[in-house]
């Protein structure tokens, strides 16, 4: 069974409180919203931020308005948007692309915010910390081959 690893979670009520924890503690930091990324991509290591802050009860952050323009909060869970009459009739090709991703259970979870910020992986990317130590990482993982072009000098994820 794969653990996370140990961090501390931080809950900010507000943006002001999340930037200041952010500035606080640099790149050991990251933000969460649904999880449904981050949490399985700290138990593979593939991410080992020291601390955790979530954007669950920061104010104003969730939910669809629609004044002239169509505003989504960014910690909008996808279910919601996906059930939003208003968005469906306005904005009918999202609410179709909204109900493609993943499954019923992650759409409860996941976030518009967290789907658009997605860290794109390969296969071999994709795979928990001692996996990938036995092929000795990929280009995007501090290894020196990209195992999707194994010849290639540039990993064909990222284009680096």
């Amino acid at each position: 069974m794969m653990r996370l690893p140990k961090f501390v979670y931080r809950s900010p009520r507000t943006a002001k409180e999340v930037v200041e924890i952010l500035q606080g503690e640099g790149p050991a930091a990251t933000i969460v919203a649904g999880g449904t990324d981050l949490y399985p991509n700290m138990k593979r290591r593939q991410v080992e931020p020291r601390t955790v802050v979530s954007l669950r009860r920061v104010e104003g952050l969730r939910g669809v308005s629609m004044n002239g323009d169509v505003r989504i909060g960014a910690s909008t869970s996808l279910r919601t948007l996906e059930r939003d009459l208003r968005l469906c009739e306005r904005l009918p090709a999202l609410t179709t692309a909204v109900e493609s991703i993943s499954t019923p259970l992650l759409r409860n979870m996941g976030t518009i915010g967290g789907n658009v910020c997605l860290d794109t992986r390969c296969f071999y990317l994709n795979q928990n910390y001692e996996w990938r130590r036995t092929i000795n990482h990929c280009l995007k993982c501090s290894g020196d081959t990209c195992w999707t072009a194994p010849g290639g000098t540039k990993c064909w994820l990222t284009g680096l």
